[in-house]
């Protein structure tokens, strides 16, 4: 059988990670534990599989909040202009209606979306709690749309809110857990130093019990290195299309 490859340095953190996981499920078809040096080896990148998996859902929860941000500054933005909108309305009930919903929303600014991610939360809060009062209500039924973009400004807040939980419930499991690179790049140590090697050596001295699984391990990263690879040219393609 070829040589199982190294795995390329150029990886992801979500390459990487996907890696792993075949890796330790193809390990997994077969008993190892008379192989001393192999299991300790293999408790190790399935320790590896498990902390990255865990890394980068606590790094998609956090770009998740970007996002939810983003949605509730936009539902504020929308508000903001379409209520400051009906403020020219010639009609004077229209204009008197905007004018009291107007003051409200001006009380606190468009400048809300630029405070932290807390402070940005009271202040949606504190807003929606006083566009909920009976005379700002009554004012706001006046205005079409008005209360549309109120319930989307509410509904934006909450999905905020249930992501940043899962961040904060996250972050108070996990202070000691490496970021996703680092653990990306022992992940690929172990792999390179330790497995591959030692998998080739195997592979050729005793076939019937590890050529299997050996082939197995070669093709799945081949196909994570050839992945990196392609993207990688396509980058170089991309840059040179720029240029020309």
């Amino acid at each position: 059988m070829k040589l199982i490859k190294k795995v390329s340095t150029s990886s992801r953190n979500g390459d990487v990670s996907a890696l792993l996981t075949l890796i330790v499920g193809a390990f997994a078809k077969n008993d190892w534990t008379a192989d001393t040096y192999l299991s300790t080896v293999l408790a190790t990148v399935s320790e590896y599989d498990t902390s990255l998996t865990e890394s980068l859902k606590r790094l998609q929860v956090f770009s998740q909040m970007a996002e939810k941000d983003h949605e509730r500054d936009i539902a504020i933005l929308s508000l903001f202009k379409l209520v400051e909108g009906y403020t020219h309305m010639p009609v004077a009930e229209v204009k008197e209606a905007a004018v009291v919903v107007y003051n409200v929303l001006n009380h606190y600014g468009l400048n809300i979306r630029n405070d932290d991610y807390a402070g940005e939360s009271a202040e949606i809060r504190s807003v929606l709690n006083d566009l909920g009062k009976t005379d700002i209500a009554a004012a706001i039924t006046k205005l079409q749309g008005v209360s549309d973009l109120v319930t989307v400004l509410t509904t934006t807040q909450k999905d905020f809110e249930t992501v940043a939980l899962q961040q904060a419930e996250g972050e108070g499991a996990k202070q000691d857990l490496a970021t996703a690179s680092k653990i990306k790049k022992a992940a690929i140590k172990e792999l390179n130093d330790n497995l591959v090697g030692y998998m080739n050596t195997m592979a050729k001295a005793k076939p019937d019990t590890y050529k299997a699984t050996a082939q197995t391990i070669s093709e799945l990263i081949d196909s994570n290195n050839e992945k990196v690879k392609r993207r990688r040219t396509e980058s170089e393609t991309e840059a040179d299309a720029e240029v020309i």
